[in-house]
């Protein structure tokens, strides 16, 4: 039997240019799920909380906040730390009161309180 379907893996120079990570520092990062945006257009939930927003220093740290369902994109709980979020997206954190829409920028996505 032959594999069927995509890779589960994505390093991070093959990553999308406006995603905000170093290149060169590990080999592999997280891929987002599918989900109602696209890789090419989106940032995984993992990579909001703890690159751009900085509420997390590690990946385990990120899914701990994640799974606990602090995180709702839309107004819904996400639990999911690969979840695609993209353009016009939501992303609250109630318990600090702060909201964030993600909007498009020179480079790419950006996030705007």
């Amino acid at each position: 039997m032959g594999k069927k379907g995509g890779s589960l893996h994505l390093k991070r120079e093959a990553s999308p240019p406006f995603w905000p990570i170093h290149r060169k520092k590990f080999v592999w990062t997280v891929k987002p799920r599918p989900g109602p945006h696209p890789v090419s257009r989106c940032i995984p939930l993992l990579l909001i909380i703890r690159d751009i927003l900085g509420f997390a220093e590690t990946r385990k740290e990120a899914k701990k906040i994640i799974s606990q369902g602090k995180i709702l994109v839309d107004g819904r709980v996400r639990r999911d730390d690969r979840y695609p979020v993209g353009l016009m997206d939501v992303v609250s954190i109630p318990e600090l009161k702060m909201n964030y829409r993600v909007l498009p920028f020179k480079k790419g996505l950006t996030l705007h309180p």
